[in-house]
């Protein structure tokens, strides 16, 4: 098949990657050449995942043995869907690394080993969702953590960035060890490390031990998904990455995760109970409410963003709660719809977040800070950058008719269809809270982004690097314009995407995806004028704008005389600068009031003495949030340092007294054995 040959030709590029700065000692051949070879190797990704849609799975048998069972590779169509979504942002990013990565040319051996770090990071990605055996999903699930875990201490000489890769790597640990009890749990059951054995035991499962593995799973998958309360490492990891791998981490790396919950909740486990997906929407809203929440708050561009994916997660795993809600009632049609929600906005959210992280490259490059507060202007000194960016913020927002609207509002209408599914008042009430803090959670994104936007790109610049800026380079802008062009076609255009997700769900228990997605073209869907018999179908629609917009076009260039006077505002007669301007502590200081409860802001005035108490003072303000989940992480932390501090003295303690200690318990072992 060709799909197999593509494969095959992805992993060849991506190997090659790995291996090319190891046969040259030119860093800016070696960017060049891996870089493209990461490129290359995500296109024929791309292009195998089509033609898996097109002609059908793909089931390979690899030479490779692990524990005595063959390694099979299954492309289904749920692969192929995350295989395009990697593809995708990975090309993207890839082109964007070569401008990017410039500046990191002078390092030397390390930029070197970085690179080669990027293209095994990619595989990784590849492989999770190509490989169908547990013990190579772990495999590459670990090497997937490892090299991320490279790339983001890349700059390990600041201690921030030590201290963030550390704890990123502590907590994707302790996710693996719950997704290694998951997996090993059904493997106990089958026999079989395979997929396809994992899937026929789970019919067989206890209820007892079903219930292990969906909270083993949720646990494992959800910290690498970064879901509040499991989130401490995301904006830690995410802003201390270089932007080309914070690009692919939040685009890509952390649906790998939704990769994993979609293949226990919708294949090995089947359809569970309502609880399920009452624990997964809880989680799910308070994601959503507190992540945005706590980006709307940052001045720090990355970590602004980095929260933000916390936010969608939850969106994301709104549709998939209320999926398995639908699924356990047998209301198979709702849950293709939810289901349908969700994974659309995987894609969506893989394309403008990827997106927004290359914008902010792009401007840490021109400006060498991620701080909000010393930009400004920059629409006039980066206006393509500035274009792209403004795509992803309204797209993120979800304002149509970029692609967040459409997987937003599928959201929403499963959503408003959970009554039918929760019984009794208190599930009536959660339904109406889920909706509303749903509709707060829209609300609040689009504040977060046009502070963002409104901050960077508008007025003045607040820093004299920022009066300096200019735009980024041809590699970076060609990979933004595309995902900002995806924006507005996976918008405009979603049938594409819809048609993709009914192959993924046909056939799945529970899910009845034929009557959730009708066979007629969006774009002839009809509108029923009241108390009328025909109906203005969108065609007709379409070409009445397009007239209208024609003959508005026309007036224009008849009648209209443009004229434009340049001069400063007026501001009774002061020269305006950026000290007159909005800050982006200010912006958000009416959302934190209302939300000081949670938040708890901690506010800090310093004042220059000035004999003058009216005039020439200077205030310093500062203000700081606290995020309250990191209260439960202290006590644990001790705990483990005290455990550390007892461990090292036993380590550092007399060998002739551990000598004793073997002795003793060797004898003591002796006597019970023998029954003496």
């Amino acid at each position: 098949m060709v799909a197999e040959v593509l494969l095959y030709f992805s992993l060849f590029f991506f190997i090659a990657g790995v291996l090319s700065p190891f046969f040259t000692k030119s860093n800016k051949i070696v960017n060049y050449v891996a870089h493209g070879m990461a490129a290359l190797g995500c296109l024929a990704v791309v292009l195998c995942a089509i033609f898996i849609f097109a002609g059908g799975k793909v089931d390979l048998m690899t030479p490779l043995l692990l524990l005595g069972e063959p390694v099979h590779i299954r492309l289904d169509y749920l692969a192929a869907y995350f295989l395009l979504i990697i593809g995708v942002v990975g090309a993207a990013a890839s082109i964007y690394a070569v401008g990017y990565s410039r500046e990191y040319a002078g390092d030397g051996r390390r930029y070197q080993v970085m690179v080669s770090m990027y293209c095994a990071f990619l595989l990784s990605m590849v492989l999770v969702v190509a490989v169908s055996h547990v013990a190579a999903f772990i495999v590459v699930w670990e090497l997937m953590a490892v090299t991320s875990f490279f790339l983001v201490n890349y700059e390990h000489h600041h201690s921030e960035v030590r201290r963030a890769a550390f704890v990123y790597i502590v907590m994707t640990h302790v996710g693996t060890a719950f997704v290694i009890t998951a997996f090993f749990l059904l493997a106990h059951k089958a026999g079989s490390l395979d997929f396809g054995s994992l899937v026929q035991a789970a019919g067989s499962l206890d209820t007892w031990t079903k219930n292990m593995v969906f909270l083993c799973a949720w646990i494992g998958f959800g910290t690498k998904a970064g879901i509040i309360p499991l989130h401490i490492w995301l904006p830690r990891a995410h802003p201390a990455a270089p932007s080309h791998v914070s690009a692919l981490m939040s685009g890509v790396m952390l649906k790998t995760a939704i990769y994993g919950l979609c293949r226990f909740y919708l294949e090995f486990l089947g359809t569970g109970p309502v609880w399920w997906g009452v624990v997964v929407l809880v989680f799910a809203i308070v994601s959503a409410v507190l992540g945005v929440l706590y980006a709307l708050m940052e001045s720090d561009v990355k970590r602004l963003l980095a929260y933000s994916s916390a936010e969608n997660m939850g969106i994301i795993l709104l549709g998939m709660g209320a999926g398995m809600v639908f699924m356990a009632k047998g209301l198979g049609t709702l849950a293709a719809l939810a289901w349908a929600a969700a994974l659309y906005h995987v894609l969506n959210h893989a394309v403008f977040k990827s997106l927004l992280f290359m914008g902010a490259g792009a401007v840490l490059t021109a400006v060498r800070t991620k701080e909000l507060e010393r930009l400004g202007g920059l629409i006039k000194k980066m206006p393509y950058t500035a274009v792209c960016v403004l795509a992803g913020t309204a797209a993120i927002s979800a304002l149509p008719p970029l692609n967040g609207f459409i997987s937003e509002w599928l959201t929403f209408q499963s959503l408003l269809y959970l009554p039918q599914a929760l019984q009794g008042v208190l599930g009536k009430v959660l339904a109406a809270l889920l909706l509303a803090l749903l509709g707060l959670t829209g609300g609040l994104a689009a504040a977060c982004f046009v502070k963002a936007f409104g901050i960077a790109f508008l007025g003045k610049p607040r820093s004299s690097q920022a009066e300096q800026a200019g735009e980024a380079n041809k590699p970076m802008l060609v990979s933004m314009a595309a995902l900002a062009g995806l924006c507005v076609f996976f918008g405009v255009w979603p049938q594409l995407v819809i048609e993709a997700l009914k192959q993924v769900l046909f056939g799945i228990p529970g899910v009845n995806a034929l009557p959730a997605f009708a066979d007629t073209a969006w774009y002839l869907a009809g509108v029923q004028p009241a108390g009328g018999n025909t109906s203005l179908e969108m065609p007709v629609v379409v070409l009445i704008m397009f007239f209208g917009a024609a003959l508005a076009w026309a007036l224009y260039r008849l009648y209209g005389k443009p004229q434009i006077v340049g001069g400063e505002t007026w501001t009774c007669g002061i020269v305006p600068t950026a000290r007159m301007e909005y800050t982006a502590t200010g912006f958000s200081k009416p959302i934190r009031m209302a939300f000081r409860a949670i938040l708890r802001p901690q506010r800090e005035t310093v004042a220059d003495v000035s004999p003058n108490r009216y005039f020439g003072r200077r205030l310093s303000y500062h203000v700081s949030i606290t995020d309250i989940f990191n209260a439960l992480y202290r006590p644990v932390n001790h705990a483990i340092i005290q455990a550390a501090q007892f461990m090292k003295g036993i380590q550092t303690g007399s060998v002739q007294l551990y000598v004793g200690y073997i002795t003793a318990i060797t004898v003591l072992a002796l006597i019970i054995s023998n029954g003496w």
